[in-house]
């Protein structure tokens, strides 16, 4: 299924979700209904004042300099309005949804803040706690504007829109330091689609030459979601269909060991004390070479970038073993709390990150793809322009992210993100015993979906 295709997926609403608690806020503020507002005359009105705070997990280096672009764009349309950047250490969306909910129970919630589409906004909607964004993807033009695919992907199980993109990144990546491969003999196969053998080979050649303290791999996975996505692309590199069953409530506790055992011959090559580290402190080892690979997203890119590596020279990536043709889709947006001290300002903020100038910006520094069609390709860096033409060629297949909000509930990515870096810490990495809990978790959330991956 290419990204076309992406048009017949959909999602199923997963209501057994817990709802976020509304009642006994302080100073609790009246609900707007974007169906009462001027959309239009809102967005037009460059002297409006006000503030709008902007909660994001972008803490990383290459990230805070990406985020503050926007904040500059907004200035430049906005300049009586503050906008102000307030990051959430934790990425992955987890630690955002608890902070959110603090917030908003305090009657103090942000005009915007950053999500991912899907049923990561689900307990949000459940509790009636987004604006409705339909007149701002009308008003930005954006269903038009954006890639394929895009459009459906963020529109909710009601059939509306709330988040409004502003970035693109694949998920199954693994970066190498090219220098530690160089130093220990180690070769890389001359294509970027490398196989399960390829890279057992890669390791166990690794292994053999660095000394100790040194190692193949490293997760940084001390935020437990880094751990999850490696068992995502795990379980699609071994079988997509497993995935797709996964992620529609279909799982078995057979195909569930039969990924972990994998991941748990992975972990041979890891080096022990991964879970102390954020990953972007693993990445710092990487580029010191301690470490020869870290399986990451794209969104590193921009964090080697600022510690001077330069890709084809310092470090390459390769698309995770297995997963030789598919696109693993993580989307960056921001959606608008409808109880907010400055619920315009909210709007204001999601219309502008969708803006041309803004995405030239943004896709420059972030290195991530635009959402949009009509983002030049020369704000792209080399690799960046790699990934889009991936992302937008006809025969690649996308799958939706799971540890990054978009393909399970909430609550069942969170338990999973703590059951993954425990089995990953474990001294036996049992699978069949993990499987079990696993599969326990998705139950317990109702996981019921309707993707069709692999037809």
């Amino acid at each position: 299924m290419n990204l076309k295709k992406l048009l017949i997926l959909g999602l199923v609403a997963v209501l057994a979700l817990s709802a976020l608690p509304t009642g006994a806020m302080a100073a609790k503020k009246q609900k707007m209904n974007a169906d009462d507002m001027d959309i239009p005359e809102i967005l037009e009105d460059s002297k409006a004042k006000g503030t709008v705070n902007v909660y994001h997990w972008w803490t990383a280096g290459g990230e805070k300099d990406a985020i503050e672009s926007v904040v500059d764009g907004f200035k430049d349309v906005y300049s009586k309005i503050k906008a102000k950047s307030n990051a959430i250490p934790g990425g992955a969306g987890g630690a955002m949804v608890m902070k959110v909910k603090v917030l908003q129970q305090a009657g103090k919630s942000p005009e915007t803040f950053q999500a991912h589409p899907g049923q990561e906004i689900e307990p949000y909607l459940n509790s009636d706690l987004l604006l409705n964004l339909n007149q701002v993807w009308e008003y930005g033009n954006l269903s038009e504007r954006a890639l394929p695919g895009i459009e459906q992907l963020s529109t909710a199980s009601d059939g509306n829109k709330y988040i409004v993109p502003i970035g693109i990144h694949k998920t199954n990546v693994i970066f190498y330091n090219i220098h530690v491969f160089e130093k220990y003999g180690v070769a890389i196969p001359d294509h970027t689609d490398i196989t399960w053998d390829e890279f057992w080979a890669m390791c166990d050649a690794l292994a053999a030459a660095m000394p100790d303290g040194e190692y193949p791999i490293d997760l940084g996975d001390r935020k437990g979601w880094p751990a999850c996505q490696v068992f995502e692309d795990i379980m699609l590199g071994t079988d997509p269909r497993i995935y797709q069953d996964f992620v529609n409530g279909n799982y078995s506790v057979d195909d569930v060991t039969q990924v972990l055992a994998t991941y748990a011959r992975m972990m041979d090559y890891v080096a022990p004390d991964h879970s102390s580290r954020d990953w972007y402190e693993a990445s710092g080892q990487v580029v010191a070479g301690t470490y020869a690979m870290q399986i990451m997203g794209a969104w590193m890119q921009p964090l080697m970038t600022s510690m001077g590596q330069e890709y084809g020279k310092d470090y390459g990536v390769f698309t995770f073993p297995g997963t030789d043709g598919w696109f693993g889709m993580c989307i960056d947006g921001f959606v608008v709390s409808n109880d907010s001290a400055d619920v315009e300002g909210g709007v204001r903020w999601a219309y502008n990150v969708s803006t041309p100038e803004v995405q030239s910006a943004f896709s420059a520094l972030k290195e991530s793809i635009s959402p949009y069609n009509d983002t030049p390709d020369d704000v792209y860096c080399e690799l960046t322009k790699i990934f889009k033409d991936e992302l937008t060629a006809d025969t690649t297949k996308v799958f939706p992210s799971f540890t990054h909000g978009t393909a399970l509930p909430w609550s069942a990515s969170t338990s999973l993100q703590t059951q993954i870096q425990e089995f990953a810490t474990s001294s036996d990495h049992n699978a069949e015993f993990f499987a079990k809990k696993i599969v326990d978790i998705l139950k317990e959330a109702g996981v019921k979906g309707d993707w069709n991956l692999v037809d």
